[in-house]
């Protein structure tokens, strides 16, 4: 009888992980790895295609910014008041790609403020964890221990997509993820960090989700958002659900 009840037990557990409370507004904030290959809208289309919940998802973005940018209002940004008005569940912060390396302190101090924001109005934060640049994939140490330091310190969520790129080139070499610019992410490059977000803002695995991912324009006439080779569609799958786990 103690063997049933605990087989229910960790069932109910196993059960509950699977039903995580998947955030229902969001906002981004970051840069062009953010809206590249709009990556908010596939992440929105992929929770939901699997029926989970209606997710409403914004971004504050500009080309090139930092999290520095971003609190001085720079470049037109009002990413301090979409924060403070907003009633985001979730508010998810993406720095530049280089500045882990080349404003380490700039790193740690902007997105611990940004941090106390978000979680004043009583947002989950989640960090965006960026890719090494296609020809230096040492930098992905740095970067990883940057973000690291700062969830460590303020208990933001971490959002591995720099460690599911450097995973994908690990198994797949001939994967391109990048743009030609070497930089900034393909059409394939966001769907593996869509994957990556899907995992840890649902709990639930990637492995299954549709490799095209299909709404509506303005006119209510079909858009292919997304449109992967479903083996392709699958190894990321894979990949980020390796990663998250």
């Amino acid at each position: 009888m103690k063997k049933l009840l605990y087989i229910c037990l960790v069932f109910s557990m196993i059960q509950a992980r699977g039903q995580q409370e998947v955030p229902q507004k969001m906002l981004f904030v970051g840069n062009s790895y953010t809206y590249f290959w709009n990556l908010p809208q596939t992440v929105d289309l992929m929770i939901e295609s699997d029926s989970i919940t209606v997710v409403d998802i914004d971004h504050s973005t500009a080309g090139g910014v930092n999290w520095a940018q971003h609190w001085r209002s720079e470049k037109g940004l009002q990413t301090l008041e979409q924060i403070k008005e907003g009633d985001y569940d979730a508010v998810i912060l993406q720095n530049h790609s280089r500045s882990s390396i080349e404003r380490a302190d700039s790193f740690q101090i902007f997105g611990e403020q940004l941090y106390n924001l978000a979680q004043s109005t009583g947002a989950k934060v989640y960090l965006y964890e960026t890719w090494a640049r296609a020809w230096n994939p040492y930098m992905q140490k740095t970067i990883t221990a940057a973000y690291k330091q700062l969830a460590e310190k303020t208990g933001a969520y971490i959002v591995p997509v720099g460690l599911a790129w450097q995973r994908s080139r690990e198994l797949r070499s001939d994967l391109v993820l990048y743009e030609l610019d070497a930089s900034h992410p393909n059409s394939t490059g966001t769907y593996l960090a869509a994957c990556v977000f899907y995992a840890v803002l649902t709990g639930k695995s990637p492995v299954g989700l549709p490799p095209r991912l299909i709404t509506k324009d303005k006119d209510g006439e079909t858009l292919y958002l997304s449109i992967q080779n479903p083996n392709d569609a699958l190894f990321c799958q894979k990949v980020a659900e390796e990663v998250v786990r």
